[in-house]
């Protein structure tokens, strides 16, 4: 995996753990357009971590 690829990588995380933290900070208190946007975040957050887990399985098994 090359120094581009492994910042596409990290970045990648790196927004989605973001994401992630920033649906825990929000307080719904009671609003269901709050939780709807609390649940996209955290969604969003998860499908880009599993997403960078993949994308760095791939770049790890095509430069072997």
């Amino acid at each position: 995996m090359d120094k581009k690829q492994q910042q596409t990588v990290a970045m990648l995380f790196l927004a989605s753990s973001t994401s992630i933290g920033a649906s825990q900070i929000i307080q719904s208190n009671g609003s269901n357009l709050m939780d709807f946007t609390q649940g996209m975040l955290a969604g969003i957050g998860i499908a880009g971590m599993m997403l960078a887990i993949v994308t760095a399985g791939r770049y790890n098994k095509r430069s072997q």
